[in-house]
């Protein structure tokens, strides 16, 4: 009975390691790549840009348009924020972060922003930051509401705006992605490990019954 629990430990922790190596493989990009386009690079063809990292400097923001509670069994686990922000060329396009210290630098960007374009400030006085995602297309849900605070803010592609609808998705570092694989690689490696001791325990007591009455 141990024995075929052992070896059934054994062949399901191969296949799962071998799964998440595929896996790993086609995701090599976003877990070990670096950057390799900026927004104004990536926007105009996204999908080519699928699961690679993207940047870009951040100088001017809109303010929050939407915002998303994530949970885990009606438990809050994360927050995303959503903002529009002001490109340098005058575009406007949709950006997500989860992080505190990203939001807190994003509201007071939107207030410095205003303060310039209400005339309080002769330049906007929060330093440009760097920002790194991937670029997709937004869930239905997020458009509905980007169009929504466009509309609030009376910005239209009629008016002269350009508006970029390529969201710029900056919830996931390549640091934590790379933390998430390998303790979801090294689970299995333990199991293998663990399968394979439990093995040679086994094939020696079958070798060495008597082995059954000596005192442990």
């Amino acid at each position: 009975m141990k024995k075929t629990s052992s070896t059934g430990l054994l062949i399901i922790s191969v296949v799962l390691l071998l799964f998440l190596g595929v896996v790993t493989f086609f995701m090599r990009d976003l877990i070990f790549g670096g950057v390799v386009a900026t927004y104004e690079e990536a926007m105009p063809n996204h999908k080519a840009y699928n699961d690679q990292w993207i940047s870009y400097e951040v100088v001017a923001s809109l303010g929050l348009y939407a915002e998303e509670t994530e949970s885990y069994a009606f438990i809050p686990t994360g927050h995303e924020y959503y903002y529009m922000i002001w490109m340098k060329d005058g575009t406007v396009m949709p950006m997500i972060v989860s992080k505190k210290a990203d939001k807190d630098y994003l509201e007071s960007l939107t207030n410095a922003t205003y303060d310039y374009l209400d005339g309080k400030t002769k330049a906007i006085e929060v330093p440009p930051r760097e920002f790194i995602g991937t670029v997709k297309s937004q869930k239905s849900d997020a458009e509905k509401y980007y169009k929504e605070g466009l509309d609030y803010l009376k910005i239209s592609e009629k008016d002269g705006w350009k508006i970029s609808h390529v969201v710029l998705d900056c919830t996931d570092s390549r640091g934590g992605t790379i933390a998430m694989v390998s303790v979801l690689l090294l689970l299995p490696i333990g199991c293998i490990a663990l399968a394979i001791v439990n093995i040679k325990k086994e094939r020696r007591k079958s070798a060495n019954p008597q082995d059954e009455f000596l005192p442990k």
